[in-house]
């Protein structure tokens, strides 16, 4: 057994960092302010109450992956604006990202923002790397992706606290799909709501088995290098209306804005011009 590191919302930056970089991944408490975690679980609670357990894909491997018994959706940029100021803008994560991502990125944007709320009985997910929805891109000493997992409430073992194996961001870039870690170190990601794990793309993780009889209320948000397409089309359900009433690096995460590579050309663009320029 190992713990992850944790560390205060108001920690330095180069703290955060040392911490990833030893074991993977680092809980941050306090990441959401209570009155911002109360926000969003009332924001998000009518499509929690209509959204069925399970994944709808027909896919064998998919529905395994997102379990039975857990409620996953997305779209919440279009939901609440607590999301958007408190977890897609959030200050500490998108320094984390900017660290990370911008080594081998000129910027980056939102891969997905999404309730994986674990129910009762649910069994362990299979250890897996993040970076892995991206098999292509996956390099040794590359960070493609970065996470969070905030605790929309408390984090336990026993209602199925994320698994992380420590260190295993440093092993040889290949995709990891349900491997045995039996000889490593394991930590769980206990923490109380309103904390977050944030967590390289490249540690092994997966949520853990839910052994009571109440919901584990968990919100994943991840940036991906923007020369990748993220896994949430996030302008399909951000619509023009609604992201013109964003602030302007919002509206960039959601993909309303044009990606310039660095001694490269431009994509995502509109008429051959930045994307941005929709709001001018």
């Amino acid at each position: 057994m190992a713990d992850l590191t944790t560390l205060g919302r108001d920690a330095a930056l180069t703290d955060i960092v040392k911490a990833m970089d030893t074991d993977g991944g680092v809980i941050v408490t306090d990441l959401l302010p209570e009155a911002s975690r109360i926000q969003l679980v009332e924001d998000l609670a009518t499509a929690f109450d209509v959204t069925e357990p399970g994944s709808k894909s027909g896919m064998e491997h998919w529905e395994g992956f997102h379990g039975a018994n857990t409620r996953r959706f997305c779209g919440l940029a279009a939901r609440s604006d607590a999301f958007v100021d408190h977890a897609l803008l959030n200050p500490t994560l998108l320094a984390v990202a900017d660290h990370y991502l911008l080594e081998h990125a000129s910027d980056y944007w939102l891969n997905t923002g999404q309730v994986m709320a674990v129910g009762p009985g649910e069994p362990a997910q299979y250890l897996h790397r993040d970076e892995t929805n991206w098999p292509e891109a996956i390099a040794d000493g590359r960070e493609i992706t970065v996470s969070c997992m905030f605790a929309l409430s408390e984090f336990t073992r026993a209602n199925g606290a994320t698994v992380v194996i420590p260190g295993t961001q440093e092993l040889p870039a290949e995709v990891y799909r349900g491997g045995d870690f039996d000889g490593y170190r394991t930590a769980y990601a206990t923490m109380p709501a309103g904390s977050g794990m944030i967590y390289s793309g490249r540690v092994i993780h997966g949520a853990g088995q839910n052994t009571t009889d109440s919901w584990r209320y968990g919100m994943h948000v991840s940036f991906v290098a923007g020369w990748l397409r993220p896994e949430e089309a996030s302008p399909l359900v951000v619509s023009r209306e609604r992201a013109a009433a964003l602030p302007e690096r919002a509206r960039q995460l959601l993909g309303w804005g044009s990606y310039h590579s660095d001694g490269g050309g431009r994509t995502w663009l509109v008429d051959f011009e930045d994307a941005s320029r929709l709001f001018d």
